[in-house]
């Protein structure tokens, strides 16, 4: 007998249409029940620029760099998926996974509603009306109509239809280190990690460098976990897939920038952020009402002010710890700066 396959639900649709909030409460649903599950937004493999990372490319790099995701997970019990899929070829063409693609539908003015809802500009709406129904015409997957349901109602009626199991995953093989350049940035809880390098990200693809992007944290959603050699694994995937796309540069965001970790490439240079206890107090606030993108697994948007006063506890003693810790590494300290001059500040050493 073959190997059996391993299960893999993604979700899709339109903006708006509850794909990632669907996908992101059916991972903790199988991580809270003790089974072994992970969980990849698509869109974070595809972050690669300028062209052929933008545009029409985008969606093969996606699909390129999932596969070698998931080949790295092959073994847990259930993967969920979600993000956006090309139309003319949804479909992940791999014998050693099996397949369930969920196309989330609703009614236009619900969809009108979603969309506004979570701050989305109401000028985009014919174009997200226009992506809405290329899916509906492409029909491809299986349609769920989630008009008039709550979130967790969406959830529960797939839940049913996942693996809650024990998994086996294969110890990742030692790899060669990859080259670089690459500059991974590091830093306490809410010192500005995510919102620094993806501003020095930007100005980098406006000069044209070919560069790639990597949130760590958004790699290591999988149950049992943190596993730093697993996270290795993905990260090295995900760089050589860029690689093949064109990148020259990477940008890593990481919390802790393991040995592990360390050892997938051949050089790195590691940037670590700090703030002092008044600044990480202030910009977990700031997180807590919505001042940055929303990520899967945010602790802190929309967080009480209990919660925001145990986080904030947390980075300043992070912060500590790190300071201690010392090691080759340039230090920024970003006390009291707004996000631009950090920025500004980062994309000085990674321009180098």
């Amino acid at each position: 007998m073959g190997a059996a396959k391993t299960p893999v639900l993604w979700t899709t649709g339109a903006p708006g249409t509850g794909k990632s909030t669907t996908a992101w409460g059916l991972y903790t649903r199988l991580t809270q029940a003790g089974g072994s599950v992970a969980y990849v937004d698509i869109d974070q493999l595809g972050l690669i620029g300028p062209p052929p990372g933008g545009g029409n490319a985008a969606h093969a790099i996606k699909a390129a760099n999932l596969l070698r995701v998931l080949e790295v997970l092959r073994g847990t019990a259930q993967i969920v998926v979600s993000g956006v899929v090309d139309p003319a070829k949804p479909y992940i063409e791999d014998p050693g996974f099996d397949l369930t693609l969920i196309r989330l539908t609703c009614e236009r003015d619900e969809l009108r509603r979603r969309f506004l809802g979570r701050g989305s500009p109401a000028a985009a709406l014919p174009d997200l009306f226009a992506v809405a129904d290329v899916y509906d015409r492409a029909g491809f997957g299986e349609a769920m109509d989630t008009t008039g349901q709550r979130p967790e109602q969406t959830v529960e009626a797939l839940f049913h239809r996942c693996a809650v199991a024990d998994g086996t995953v294969q110890s990742p093989e030692p790899r060669q280190p990859q080259p670089g350049p690459v500059t991974v940035v590091t830093g306490p809880t809410a010192v500005g990690k995510s919102t620094a390098a993806f501003s020095a990200l930007r100005d980098l693809w406006e000069r044209d460098a070919p560069v790639a992007y990597v949130d760590l944290a958004q790699l290591g959603f999988a149950n049992p976990g943190p596993d730093p050699a697993l996270e290795a694994a993905l990260l090295s995937a995900v760089w050589r897939g860029y690689r093949d796309a064109g990148a020259k540069q990477l940008i890593v965001v990481a919390r802790e920038f393991r040995p592990e970790h360390r050892r997938v490439f051949d050089a790195v240079t590691v940037v670590h952020l700090d703030a002092d206890d008044t600044t990480l107090t202030e910009r977990v606030r700031r997180r807590a009402e919505g001042e940055s993108a929303l990520l899967a697994g945010d602790e802190l948007r929309g967080a009480p002010p209990g919660v925001r006063d145990r986080v904030a506890a947390r980075a300043i003693a992070e912060a500590a710890r790190m300071r201690r810790s010392g090691g080759d590494r340039v230090v920024l300290d970003t006390s009291g700066q707004e996000p631009a001059e950090t920025a500004a500040a980062l994309l000085a050493v990674v321009a180098q």
